[in-house]
C-alpha cells in the first residue's frame, strides 16, 4: 500500500473544501483524518508506516489521498519532501496557492478567533516567521518540483477555485486521471471559514460534536434549549476581517514579491489579480 496523491497547501487556501470533494469521489479512498501530518515531523517514518496506512479504507482500484498543509511548513518542519520522496517517488501533490498577503491576513484571522493570537497585526506578522514564510509559495515548492518533477505537481490559484469550483476539479481529475464526471454534482460550500463561523473553544467539544452520540442528542434537544448552551461554549465569532493598515499590507508584499514572480513563471502567466494594488 502507498498513498497516491497528496494536498500539501497552502494553509488557509481551501484546502479543506477541495479535501471533502476528493473525499466524495468515489474512485478517491481519502484519509480518515484530514491533515493526518504524518510526514512532516516523523524523522523515521518507516517504523509507524502500519498505523498511517490504517487511516485507509480503500476498495479495489481506488487511489488514495490526504491533506496536510503542514507539508509545507518549511523552514518550521525541515525534511519533508525527502521524506515522502522517500515513501513514494511517484506520489502526485496538489498545491493551492492564494494572495500570499490575503493567505497572512486570513491565517491571522484563523489564529484570532481562536484566541491562539492576540497581538495586534503588525507585532504578530512581522515577528512571528510562520506568517510569510507559509505565504512564500516559490521558497515551499522548490524542493518537491526538484525532487518529483513539475508533471507531479498540480499548482491550483485559491481564487480561480472559489470563483468557478467545477474547472479547477476538472483540472484535478486530469492530474489523478479520475472520471471528472462526479465533481459535476459536487457541494461548492466554502468549509472552514474564520469570518462569521461561531468556534468552540474546546478541542474535546469540537471532537463530540462531531460523533455519532451528539447527531443524536441534536435531534433530541430542543433549539430552545441549545441556542443559550451552544452561545456560552462559543469563543468570539468576528463578523470582519481584522484590519490590517494600507503600510502593512504593501511591507508584507514586499517580502513575498519574489515568490509571486517565481510562481507566475511556474504558470506561464503574470497573476494581475495577486498584484492589483500592490505593483504598478
Amino acid at each position: 500500500m502507498r498513498v497516491d496523491f497528496m494536498i500539501i497547501g497552502a494553509q488557509k487556501a481551501g484546502t479543506t473544501s477541495l479535501a471533502a470533494q476528493l473525499a466524495a469521489h468515489p474512485q478517491i479512498c481519502f484519509c480518515r483524518e484530514k491533515e493526518p501530518g504524518y510526514f512532516h515531523q516523523t524523522a523515521d517514518w518507516r517504523a509507524g508506516l502500519d498505523g498511517y496506512h490504517a487511516l485507509y479504507d480503500p476498495r479495489p482500484g481506488q487511489l488514495l489521498g490526504e491533506a496536510s498543509t503542514y507539508y509545507t511548513f518549511f523552514p518550521e518542519y525541515r525534511g519533508t519532501a525527502e521524506r515522502l520522496y522517500d515513501y513514494n517517488p511517484a506520489l502526485k501533490l496538489i498545491y493551492v496557492m492564494r494572495q500570499p498577503v490575503e493567505r497572512i491576513i486570513s491565517l491571522y484571522t484563523h489564529n484570532f478567533v481562536r484566541e491562539i493570537e492576540k497581538r495586534p497585526p503588525d507585532a504578530a506578522v512581522f515577528n512571528d516567521p510562520q506568517y510569510v514564510d507559509r505565504s512564500r509559495y516559490g521558497v515551499q515548492l522548490r524542493p518537491y518540483l526538484e525532487l518529483f518533477g513539475p508533471e507531479n505537481v498540480l499548482l491550483l490559484i485559491f481564487e480561480e477555485y472559489t470563483a468557478d469550483q467545477i474547472p479547477t476539479l476538472q483540472r484535478v481529475a486530469d492530474f489523478l486521471d479520475i472520471n471528472p464526471a462526479p465533481f459535476a454534482e459536487t457541494d461548492t460550500t466554502p468549509l472552514h471559514q474564520s469570518v462569521g463561523q461561531p468556534y468552540l473553544r474546546s478541542q474535546a467539544l469540537r471532537d463530540f460534536t462531531k460523533s455519532s452520540a451528539f447527531q443524536k442528542m441534536r435531534n433530541i434537544v430542543p433549539a430552545a434549549v441549545r441556542q443559550p448552551i451552544r452561545h456560552r461554549l462559543l469563543s468570539n465569532t468576528i463578523t470582519e476581517k481584522p484590519v490590517f493598515a494600507r503600510q502593512t499590507r504593501l511591507d508584507l508584499w514586499r517580502l513575498v514579491e519574489d515568490d509571486v514572480h517565481t510562481v507566475e513563471q511556474l504558470l506561464g502567466r503574470r497573476l494581475e489579480a495577486w498584484r492589483q494594488g500592490y505593483s504598478e
